[in-house]
């Protein structure tokens, strides 16, 4: 059994969740590897960049072909169909809507040997050009699973919706774009090419009830069961840890009552670091200190007590602020399965955070508060309470490990690739 699984990036949430799958089923002895478009690591075992210049014919002349589309579509000659920041087709002002990536690439994945070699063909979050769908689609004869990460599957291109829920008719309603009228024709570009594809031949898969029952109310993928399978953590490293020892390692002192925010951008909206600041503002604790890991936190102010670790790439470290924090906190404005919540709930810490997306499905009175969205006064009252709470840190601990211990997870999925 060879899988090789894609995922455009080796860092972020998706990323996290597809690095140890594949690292789970090589310890099961499957035949995996990991195919990423952007390369960051080289600890990863059976990792490789794709060279999207280099999988057929002459990567200068490929290279040349790229750069004279390019300049074309910034000249306004051709469609703009690059995923970059500046394409001509989204607008410069999104607010809230930050992301959306259209259904092209430059290049043909499936021309990879490692994808050609493969018996099944695994999907992660592939967006920002790592497969074209007509392409994709169009010419892929093997069995596809495809772990969706967030809406970007069965929209025109938005990855978060909030409360529209236009993707069961059709495509959303795009506000990213100069022209909502185009998400037309980049929802039909998705729909003939996955509609193409037999039943029996793509699997989707869903980290939470939550995107899963969006996906099979889509438009995009009606009449398509989508399996629940949440993603799964190295529960050997994100585990129980003596609280004391823990803070001795990382410098934290006893006395502080210790909040931890982990985003890979903290400054993005949709993380609610913009409510967080107000709620932490007004709390009756004293003595409270904000662990904020990722970057860049540009929007933190100076008078509250925070501690920037910046981007953390070494799981034992990150486990380690999890032990020795009394409370995660995660005002998230639109979320899935956080892989975040998994890892601090696996090491025993409570979480507070809003009642959106998949978030319900993680957290119960045992283990942490849910709290209105967007509702400040509430999220202050939330942290407020868990502070006071006593918790039965090692039943916290116990029950996630049990749900997302990543070797279950791994044979999870290795039986819909035999299937």
């Amino acid at each position: 059994m060879r899988v090789v699984h894609l995922n455009t990036s080796d860092v972020g949430g998706a990323a996290t969740a597809a690095i140890q799958l594949h690292l789970a089923l090589l310890e099961l002895g499957v035949g995996s590897d990991l195919l990423t478009l952007n390369r960051t690591r080289t600890d990863i075992p059976r990792h490789h960049r794709v060279d999207p210049f280099g999988l057929r014919g002459d990567p200068l002349m490929n290279k040349v072909r790229y750069k004279v589309r390019r300049a074309l579509e910034v000249a306004g000659l051709v469609e703009d169909r690059s995923n970059a920041p500046g394409n001509r087709n989204l607008r410069r002002e999104r607010g809230a809507h930050e992301i959306f990536t259209l259904p092209y690439a430059f290049f043909d994945v499936l021309d990879h040997p490692l994808v050609k070699a493969a018996d099944v063909v695994h999907l992660h979050w592939v967006s920002y050009g790592m497969i074209d769908h007509r392409r994709f689609f169009g010419r892929c004869s093997k069995p596809i699973i495809w772990t969706l990460h967030d809406m970007n599957p069965f929209t025109a291109g938005s990855h978060h919706t909030d409360d529209d829920l236009s993707f069961r008719d059709g495509p959303d309603l795009s506000p990213q774009l100069r022209d909502p009228r185009r998400a037309q024709r980049y929802w039909r570009y998705k729909h003939d090419a996955v509609t193409a594809i037999p039943v029996d031949r793509l699997t989707l898969v869903a980290p939470s009830q939550w995107l899963a029952d969006h996906a099979m109310s889509s438009a995009m993928f009606r009449g398509r069961a989508c399996r629940v399978i949440p993603n799964g953590i190295d529960t050997a490293v994100f585990r129980p840890q003596d609280k004391h020892r823990a803070r001795a390692k990382l410098g934290l002192s006893d006395a502080d009552r210790v909040v931890l925010f982990n985003a890979l951008e903290v400054d993005s909206p949709r993380k609610g670091m913009q409510l967080l600041i107000p709620a932490l503002r007004g709390l009756e604790h004293e003595r409270v200190r904000l662990i904020c890991i990722g970057g860049p936190g540009r929007e933190l102010p100076d008078e509250l007590e925070v501690l920037r670790t910046g981007y953390l790439r070494d799981p034992m470290v990150i486990a380690a602020y999890y032990a020795a924090a009394d409370l995660f906190v995660l005002p998230s404005l639109a979320e899935n399965l956080p892989n975040t919540i998994a890892e601090a709930h696996c090491c025993g810490t409570p979480v507070v955070a809003f009642r959106v997306g998949g978030i319900p499905e993680q957290i119960d009175p045992d283990n942490g508060i849910l709290v209105a969205p967007r509702d400040v006064n509430d999220l202050r009252a939330g942290i407020d309470e868990a502070l006071d709470r006593s918790w039965n840190n090692e039943r916290i601990a116990g029950k996630a490990a049990s749900r997302y211990d990543g070797r279950a997870v791994a044979q999870a999925y290795l039986e819909l690739y035999v299937k």
